[in-house]
């Protein structure tokens, strides 16, 4: 099977978009959005046979990005 060149996202709000993948298709997709970040999980991976090979990612969740001076570690 190829390495996968696109993920497909469904779910959240990227959902229907596609976008290229650099290294492969790792498991979790982690995306900058707005103020946080996006998780997408991978699904699936298709073969390529209609079109370049494709990973199917699935939204998870939302996560917050720490803003400057808000966190403490003592």
């Amino acid at each position: 099977m190829t390495t996968p060149a696109l993920a497909h996202l469904s779910g959240g709000p990227l959902d229907g978009q596609t976008i290229p993948l650099d290294d492969g298709a790792p498991d979790e997709l982690v995306l900058p959005y707005s103020e946080g970040q996006l998780v997408y999980l991978k699904a699936s991976d298709s073969d390529g046979s209609e079109g370049p090979p494709t990973a199917q990612y699935r939204y998870n969740e939302t996560s917050e990005i720490l803003v400057e001076g808000t966190y403490n570690e003592h």
